[in-house]
């Protein structure tokens, strides 16, 4: 009997460690994986976006998760994991629980925040919520110093770039 693993997979690709551990914990215990992308559409509600416009944002969004979905995917064929993708939309930290619960998952697989301990605590870090707030079990996997350097060189990148 295979268990059912969650995991969330975002667009910043912080979620590459999660995968490739999910993977290798395949060949300890078989997995029925489903990568799941939120696209965060609680910003668009309430801005004075018109209804036409919500919807253009939020195909253009669904295509980016897609894509995202797919580069996360090729790893799990290739390694001839069992995996389905989902796109889902609302708060990332409760539709993440919401889809774990409702799903009868076993476990979600998470990586590790690229934020700082502080930066966690002001911003509220999905990562940070869901590991509280989440009744499925959460496993959360660490990220080795390089992955964490080019993750919060990646985030630095962000923010100064003009969007």
């Amino acid at each position: 009997m295979k268990s059912k693993v969650l995991i969330p997979v975002d667009t910043a690709r912080n979620s590459l460690t999660a995968e490739e551990y999910a993977i290798r914990l395949n060949w300890r215990m078989p997995l029925q994986v489903t990568l799941l992308n939120v696209l965060n559409t609680t910003r668009l509600e309430q801005h004075g976006i018109s209804p036409d416009d919500q919807e253009r944002i939020k195909n253009a969004m669904r295509k980016r998760a897609e894509g995202v979905l797919a580069e996360a995917a090729a790893a799990f064929q290739k390694a001839e994991v069992d995996y389905e993708t989902v796109v889902e939309e609302g708060a990332p930290a409760a539709t993440i629980c919401r889809v774990a619960e409702a799903g009868g998952y076993d476990m979600v697989i998470l990586p590790q925040s690229g934020y700082s301990e502080l930066e966690e605590i002001l911003g509220g870090s999905v990562v940070h919520n869901v590991l509280w707030k989440c009744a499925t079990p959460v496993l959360l996997v660490k990220h080795t110093a390089e992955q964490l350097e080019a993750q919060r060189t990646k985030l630095a990148q962000g923010e100064l770039l003009p969007r």
